[in-house]
């Protein structure tokens, strides 16, 4: 008869070794996966803000009927403002004439502030960690953007650039105003 050879208490420990180092593989990339999960939704979150910023712009100007750069009190820099005509809100009161105003504030929120002309107002924050925000309007007389302060009324603006600085990138967005009504062609470096 054979003898029976059993399991040394060394190769039980290789056993306990090797499945330690598979085990340790897997986790890895069950971790790896896992934060690029994660940063794939924060990215998609991002996106989704800018894409909800960018048409919010675009709507509100669609209806601009008078733009402007000018300082405000609660604003880091300079601020954009416009008059529009509100013709959908739940609120009744916040319907008609407005003015409205696009700021960065001191907790650096980028905030779209609006009042009626009853003295109803609200106030938004459209982005959170804005690092730097600038606006700009294109002259067509001058065929240059104005960055400084524009008193309302002043030129013959076209255009809207909204250029911010989020999460440490930059994002420029130009938009075209409701208020113009000459066909215009726009060249990059003319």
């Amino acid at each position: 008869m054979k003898k029976k050879r059993s399991i040394t208490l060394l190769e039980v420990m290789i056993a306990i070794l090797l499945l330690g180092a598979l085990l340790s593989g897997l986790f890895n990339v069950f971790y790896q996966n896992l934060k690029k999960n994660i940063s794939a939704r924060e990215l998609k979150q991002k996106v989704l803000q800018l894409e909800l910023f960018e048409q919010r712009m675009k709507t509100l100007l669609a209806k601009e009927e008078s733009i402007w750069i000018d300082k405000h009190p609660q604003a880091e820099g300079l601020t954009l403002l416009f008059h529009f005509d509100e013709n959908a809100d739940p609120d009744f009161a916040m319907c008609g004439p407005m003015q409205g105003m696009l700021f960065l504030n001191a907790k650096k929120e980028l905030c779209l502030a609006r009042w009626s002309q009853e003295g109803k107002d609200r106030a938004e924050t459209l982005l959170d960690n804005v690092d730097q925000f600038k606006c700009s309007l294109f002259d067509t007389k001058k065929k240059a953007w104005i960055s400084g302060p524009i008193k309302e009324g002043a030129g013959n603006t076209v255009m809207a650039r909204i250029d911010l600085s989020w999460n440490k990138r930059e994002f420029p967005f130009v938009f075209f105003l409701n208020s113009v009504d000459e066909m215009i062609t726009y060249k990059e470096g003319i």
